[in-house]
């Protein structure tokens, strides 16, 4: 099952160097869309993310470096309150003036396996497997 997170922020802080450049993100975990309204409503509920209770995703860079052709990105993920650390590698796709309003977009997209287990995120072992794919397309906007 693929999702999206519909409302999250985020920031890029940008450092003289690669290494004093920073990436935050938090996501709505309410906004979770899987294309199926019952489905999301399961994984908010308290047998997944808890919603409730835990309504916010969050993610905090700890460091950027250079990996072969792209970036290894290394931070902490919250969900449920339970901070991990997970590792993210991935491309910087360019930067381009957005037409509508003239901003200046910079994309990257990441990608990593977390496990849920890791963020108490579990049901149905045998129906779901504890790693899952996390994949980031993300523009940061100047």
């Amino acid at each position: 099952v693929k999702g999206t997170f519909d409302v999250f922020t985020g920031s890029l802080i940008v450092g003289d160097t690669l290494t004093a450049t920073a990436v935050s993100i938090d996501a709505e975990m309410a906004s979770i869309n899987t294309g199926n309204e019952s489905r999301d409503h399961h994984l908010q509920g308290d047998t997944f993310f808890d919603v409730a209770n835990h309504p916010q995703m969050k993610f905090k860079s700890l460091s950027i470096s250079e990996s072969g052709d792209g970036y290894e990105l290394t931070g902490e993920l919250t969900i449920k309150e339970i901070t991990d650390t997970v590792t993210l590698t991935g491309a910087y796709n360019g930067s381009a003036v957005f037409p509508l309003d003239g901003s200046i977009h910079h994309g990257f997209s990441m990608s990593g396996i977390i496990s849920r287990g890791a963020f108490d995120v579990s049901y149905g072992e045998s129906m779901v497997t504890d790693e899952v794919k996390l994949t980031l397309e993300i523009q940061f906007i100047a």
